[in-house]
């Protein structure tokens, strides 16, 4: 891999922005920090977790949307009658992308900014959702690039918080990525991985993912205010 100083950079402060929005909060941080030869394990974040993120970040979602009808209704049964508002503990957006082009929209904060017209506004991210799902293209080889620079800033401990190192063991980093890459040659496509089991408990998550430019160009522009 072709070392990029840039790319590290967006990268560490992806992974850095990960953690503060969905790993601090479930840490029992010191008033000092850790010395640097004894990194957090994180307790919210798998390493499926991390392989999620930064997937979405390349490739989107356009996997999850087979038939538009039935991607709408599921999104307007989920916003509707499996939620409630939270505005306050997570932001409206949140990037998944070094370069920003592929968005998170978390859907308890949307709904709390639109409790007027939520109705409205699940059509319209429907919309941008499906939009998104034409126009993002992933690359195979950048994205395998991205897991091997994940790596080396775990194993580097570039993966900071107020002093606090995060880090997974190494030898589990080397393990997942052997396991992910015999996974995609058996199934013959990258691999689409669900989030832990503690992400789920601890972070509860509910979004969609979009591309930055379709929504910049809908009537959700606004939610980019919010973003993180």
């Amino acid at each position: 891999m072709t070392w990029d100083p840039h790319r590290h950079s967006d990268l560490r402060r992806l992974l850095i922005q990960q953690f503060i929005l969905h790993e601090v909060q479930h840490q029992s941080l010191q008033a000092e920090p850790a010395p640097a030869d004894t990194p957090l394990t994180p307790v919210a974040h798998g390493l499926i977790d991390i392989y999620k993120c930064l997937h979405q970040g390349e490739f989107g979602v356009g996997h999850t949307i087979d038939r538009p009808d039935g991607f709408k209704q599921r999104l307007y049964q989920e916003i509707m009658h499996g939620m409630t508002p939270d505005p306050v503990r997570e932001p409206a957006v949140e990037s998944v992308s070094t370069d920003g082009r592929m968005l998170r929209i978390n859907l308890r904060a949307m709904r709390g900014l639109f409790v007027n017209d939520v109705a409205g506004a699940v059509d319209e991210l429907a919309r941008v959702c499906i939009q998104s799902a034409q126009v993002t293209r992933g690359d195979h080889a950048r994205f395998f690039e991205t897991l091997d620079l994940f790596r080396m800033l775990n194993q580097a401990g570039e993966i900071a918080v107020a002093g606090n190192v995060f880090a997974f063991p190494a030898e589990l980093v080397d393990t997942f990525f052997f396991e992910v890459r015999k996974l995609m040659h058996r199934i013959r496509q990258v691999p689409v991985l669900s989030h832990s089991e503690n992400y789920k408990r601890l972070n509860r998550p509910s979004y969609r993912v979009v591309e930055r430019s379709v929504l910049e160009e809908s009537q959700l522009g606004g939610l980019l205010e919010t973003r993180h």
